[in-house]
């Protein structure tokens, strides 16, 4: 875990309320892994008072490699701070934090699931898993309420992958829920993916969660909470979880800590 201070490279809108953001900070770059998180302090002083969590988008493609990307969309005080963030300047980070996506254990059918801003930390993991030979298949599934939320596709098609849109209102892929149709699509298939990598929604996840556990299939879910400290002081991002081995079971696992990337079956969806 570091503090450092970052440079923007840029801090571009990409539609209503969402941002993608390039920082420069060769130490988290070269240490950041797959599922990974940063507490960003969006100003200096003391107001706001506390950081915001932002997972790692990518490892910049047209920059240096000691460059990384966010997404992150304006949802309150904070982000709108953030928003008016200009190049040349810097941003404070601590991190990284948390426990990322795990490799397969074996080459073959991986599947991804997203919804709305759930896709930021996906790119990362596609991008490892391709440079590390998996040939695949390899299919994303992600979901939003509209068409604009819909970003980063072209990135996962040069990847070569399977992309399956849905939308809730209908204006891009298919109507409806995500997990409405990814149901039926899996079903539907000969054989069942390796893994499902999924971030997005706490309904969403629970839901995909369950598909994943009556399909046999493993599950990583990287959870999104709130968080105050990102070093599992603060116990605001507590999650309840199943033991791995042995033990009483339920607990509550910080997602800052344990996480945020968690098998779903390890959670007690409530």
């Amino acid at each position: 875990m570091l503090l450092r201070d970052a440079e923007i490279l840029f801090n571009n809108l990409l539609s209503p309320e969402l941002y993608h953001l390039g920082l420069k900070c060769p130490e988290i770059a070269f240490r950041v892994q797959p599922g990974q998180f940063l507490m960003v302090r969006v100003r200096e002083g003391w107001d706001p008072l506390l950081r915001r969590p932002f997972a790692v988008h990518r490892l910049c493609q047209d920059h240096s490699p000691s460059s990384f990307e966010m997404l992150y969309r304006v949802v309150g005080r904070g982000t709108r701070l953030l928003t008016k963030m200009q190049p040349a300047s810097s941003l404070n980070l601590l991190g990284p934090l948390g426990r990322g996506f795990q490799p397969p254990t074996r080459d073959g059918f991986i599947l991804m699931v997203a919804g709305g801003i759930g896709i930021a930390p996906l790119p990362f993991l596609a991008d490892t898993l391709v440079r590390s030979g998996l040939r695949g298949p390899l299919v994303l599934w992600f979901g939003g309420k509209s068409g604009g939320d819909l970003i980063c596709v072209q990135h996962f098609y040069d990847l070569g992958f399977s992309v399956k849109l849905v939308t809730e209102d209908g204006s891009a892929g298919r109507q409806g829920l995500v997990t409405e149709h990814l149901e039926k699509w899996l079903v539907q298939q000969d054989k069942m993916p390796n893994v499902i990598y999924s971030c997005g929604p706490y309904p969403m996840q629970r839901t995909v969660a369950d598909i994943a556990t009556r399909l046999g299939i493993p599950s990583q879910l990287s959870m999104e909470a709130l968080m105050g400290c990102g070093v599992g002081a603060c116990l605001s991002c507590s999650l309840k979880c199943r033991v791995r081995d042995g033990g009483q079971d339920p607990y509550y696992a910080s997602v800052c800590q344990e996480g945020p990337v968690f098998p779903g079956d390890r959670i007690v969806w409530e």
